[in-house]
């Protein structure tokens, strides 16, 4: 889901510097990304779903491996003019799964966004981890593939005509896209099982090294 509830703070100052705030981090990250890693062998890209987590790394992996569904989010964004970056943090203070954050920073003509996935899902396993990925990831596209989405302002305006208000005091949006792809993620990896090792919980990861929450 999108979590808004940044777009809707009082006071301009505010909402700018936490604007900054999260489009900085986002470009920091790209930039250590691209300082770390060494050359792409020749002919080949770096993913623009990326991480500076390795655990999420793995998950990415993985689920490219396992799901056609996921596969194909990742190559359409790939194919895009836009960086997803996954991370592990916590979105309206713990009462959901995942969100994409309302910020996008630009830089060299691609549009940057930040994914976050709860560490601890609350008796979820790594299949369904996957697949709430796969669901933010949709959202992400559905940025991407609106040149006209440069900012908060324009985010809203294009979920408010696309997606559904979440209820409960929750502010943000819903899409039967995102529902419905990582409802095709989770069967995809229903039918490509691991090893007994799938159980595996992701509540120890280190912390929360990358987050920046939206509360």
């Amino acid at each position: 889901m999108v979590y808004t509830i940044l777009a809707r703070l009082t006071g301009t100052n505010r909402l700018l510097t936490l604007g900054h705030t999260i489009a900085s981090v986002i470009i920091a990250a790209a930039l250590v990304s691209r300082t770390a890693a060494p050359a792409a062998a020749a002919g080949a890209s770096p993913s623009r779903v990326r991480s500076t987590d390795a655990t999420i790394l793995e998950l990415l992996r993985e689920g490219g491996e396992r799901s056609a569904t996921f596969r194909a989010l990742v190559d359409a964004i790939d194919h895009s003019s836009g960086i997803v970056y996954v991370e592990f943090g916590y979105c309206a203070f713990g009462h959901l799964h995942g969100c994409m954050l309302p910020f996008i920073a630009s830089t060299h003509g691609n549009r940057y966004l930040r994914v976050t996935v709860m560490p601890d899902q609350r008796g979820k396993n790594r299949d369904q981890l996957l697949a709430v990925i796969g669901h933010e990831l949709r959202h992400a596209l559905e940025v991407f593939e609106h040149p006209d989405v440069v900012d908060v302002a324009t985010m809203e305006a294009m979920y408010q005509t696309i997606g559904t208000p979440l209820t409960g005091g929750l502010k943000g949006y819903e899409t039967s896209a995102a529902r419905a792809a990582g409802d095709a993620v989770l069967s995809d990896l229903l039918r490509q099982r691991r090893p007994s090792r799938d159980v595996r919980r992701i509540a120890a990861v280190g912390g929360i090294r990358s987050s920046v929450r939206g509360q």
